[in-house]
């Protein structure tokens, strides 16, 4: 009787087909994952943008001072002088104070979009703001 020289090497590729093929299943219908994105960056652009919206001023004035215990400072000129303002994070919320709104406060709910690496503050702008959204996205 005759038998292929090549059948035992048929054996154990045909055992590794049905793997092989799930694998590649599982791998290209898998989705692709998210783009990192510098989540502090991001932060501080859309503080920014928060920032204008809530004091009529263009987001470009704004200077990032640093992080002070936690809490964002940012300077601007405002009335008369240059002015701090501080958003303090808490959780999913932003709240934005100053010496200057005398005890007066704004706040913002942060959404993080980490799909799209965007990062929204969700506000209402003062009628006078030039921007209608704080959001930024990064690279």
């Amino acid at each position: 009787m005759f038998r292929p020289l090549f059948r035992p090497f048929l054996r154990p590729l045909s055992r590794l087909t049905p793997v092989a093929l799930v694998l590649a299943v599982m791998l290209t219908g898998l989705p692709a994952p998210a783009a990192a994105f510098d989540e502090q960056v991001v932060m501080e652009c859309a503080f920014v943008r928060a920032l204008s919206m809530a004091t009529c001023k263009p987001p470009e004035e704004f200077q990032f001072m640093g992080v002070r215990d936690g809490v964002y400072v940012y300077n601007v000129h405002f009335g008369s002088r240059f002015t701090e303002f501080y958003i303090q994070v808490n959780e999913n919320l932003a709240i934005i104070t100053s010496k200057a709104w005398h005890g007066r406060m704004a706040s913002a709910e942060i959404i993080r979009d980490y799909t799209n690496g965007c990062i929204d503050l969700d506000m209402k702008p003062a009628p006078c703001s030039p921007l209608k959204n704080a959001r930024c996205c990064g690279k």
